[in-house]
């Protein structure tokens, strides 16, 4: 992170530069930052007011929220359908719902394998 110093109608403040800025401290997020660390991404600034915080540390559930592609079992499982479901509820665009139904079995592993 850089810090430096901008002036606004005479008031110095201080500017800080980063390449990545992560709202949050929850599952999700220190595992976007612990990717984009695996991805040689260094710089990066984590914002947050309770480090461990967020709704899947709340809920008791951080591999659940990742987890529905079923990779064994009867019944077939698919990414349309995932992203469908995740689409139809409103909540995130068919695109991001499409990805995150490809990479949820990752995502869940990854999970597991970090603890």
């Amino acid at each position: 992170m850089k810090k430096e110093y901008i002036s606004i109608q005479g008031i110095t403040l201080p500017f800080y530069r980063c390449h990545t800025l992560i709202i949050g401290s929850g599952a999700a997020s220190l595992n976007c930052a612990l990717h984009l660390y695996d991805f040689n991404i260094k710089d990066i600034t984590i914002i947050t007011e309770c480090l461990g915080g967020g709704t899947s540390n709340n809920s008791g559930s951080d591999k659940q929220t990742y987890y529905k592609l079923s990779l064994f079992g009867q019944e077939k499982d698919s990414v349309y359908a995932m992203a469908q479901t995740l689409f139809s509820g409103s909540s995130t665009h068919g695109d991001i719902a499409l990805v995150e139904a490809a990479l949820s079995p990752q995502e869940f592993y990854h999970l597991v394998k970090i603890g």
